[in-house]
């Protein structure tokens, strides 16, 4: 999102939230800045959201300041605050000379916490928007984030390929943040080297997990076994977190690419582009993921794998995954979590080596 740091500070009260920890970092810095507000500034004062109560960041902000034009107080991991909390503090009758910047810092815990995280981020965001505040949310967008690497690069004098650029933001798992941060890495790599290659790309990037799943899917539908159980067991880490990475990562997104390339098959065989699919076609994308929203490279890719497998094969690799989720849950037997990821990429081989 394009954020203007100057209009932002009009608001007495700002919250900062996104998955895009980098972006976050930026606009603070940037608010500050157009608040005329120096890091240890006396009128700035820095809470946390689990250790002090909405009534003191109240009372803080509400301070008249002493050298500045404004009072600044800043509460980091606001998600660690429950809304509840906020009742008989009224965030809308701030003095003018308030300024309560609430940051919703990254947290740690499994994907259940973060579920009740995202709920709890969507009700502060109500809030403070009912309150007359600004709310800024900074989540990955691909799309976005390749033409801003490409400016980034463009500013230290480097060039960086679309091919390059697409590579680089799915590695890095459609997180701008990290992408900024790889780009930074191969800089450094490359030297005076002027264009930034995709092999640079791969050779610098430490890959998401994310992209790990995916080089497994790949690895799997061209055959390369060996390289699928890699991959696998770089995901998994140890045998004791098979289990957990199976539900967290592992099955969440085999099947998100599955979707993908049972999406790409269906416009193969309707000959059209997934950019302008046909209405037939179209009505049977589902909403997430939706193969026309996904990046060119995400495209390729999945039309890449569709043009090997032919729709009855990705039925029955639908079928696999789901005995796999079985066994992990003890419907079906099975040896253990990692014995049962390691037959569900072989029987998947045997499914897309099948003529």
């Amino acid at each position: 999102m394009n954020f203007n740091a100057p209009k932002a500070v009009q608001h007495r009260v700002v919250m900062l939230a996104g998955d895009e920890e980098g972006l976050r970092r930026r606009a603070f810095h940037e608010l500050l800045i157009a608040a005329n507000i120096e890091k240890d500034d006396f009128d700035m004062v820095t809470m946390m959201a689990d250790s002090q109560a909405p009534m003191d960041w109240y009372a803080s902000v509400s301070t008249a300041p002493f050298l500045s034009e404004r009072r600044v107080t800043i509460v980091r991991h606001l998600l660690r605050c429950d809304l509840d909390k906020l009742k008989g503090t009224d965030l809308s009758k701030l003095p003018e000379t308030s300024l309560l910047i609430l940051i919703a810092d990254d947290e740690t815990g499994d994907e259940n916490r973060q579920k009740s995280l995202k709920t709890a981020r969507n009700a502060w965001v109500k809030a403070i928007e009912k309150a007359g505040g600004g709310v800024y949310v900074f989540d990955p967008d691909p799309k976005n984030s390749l033409e801003t690497v490409k400016r980034e690069a463009a500013n230290v004098g480097k060039k960086l390929s679309p091919q390059a650029a697409e590579l680089l933001v799915e590695m890095t798992g459609g997180s701008l943040s990290r992408a900024l941060e790889e780009l930074k890495k191969i800089e450094l790599f490359i030297g005076d080297q002027e264009q930034i290659r995709e092999s640079d790309v791969q050779e610098v990037v430490v890959p998401s997990r994310e992209w790990n799943v995916y080089k497994m899917v790949d690895s799997v539908f061209n055959g390369q076994v060996p390289e699928a159980l890699r991959q696998l067991r770089v995901l998994i880490g140890s045998q004791t977190k098979a289990e957990d990475a199976a539900f967290s990562r592992i099955l969440p997104t085999l099947t998100r690419q599955l979707r993908l390339v049972w999406q790409a098959r269906l416009c193969i065989e309707a000959r059209c582009h997934p950019t302008s699919p046909t209405p037939e076609v179209q009505k049977l994308f589902t909403a997430k993921p939706n193969l026309s929203a996904e990046s060119s490279f995400s495209q390729k890719k999945a039309m890449a794998i569709a043009n090997r497998i032919n729709l009855t094969q990705i039925q029955k690799c639908f079928g696999i995954l789901a005995d796999t989720d079985a066994r992990l849950k003890g419907s079906l037997y099975s040896f253990s979590a990692m014995e049962a990821l390691e037959r569900m990429l072989l029987d998947m081989a045997t499914v897309v080596a099948a003529k």
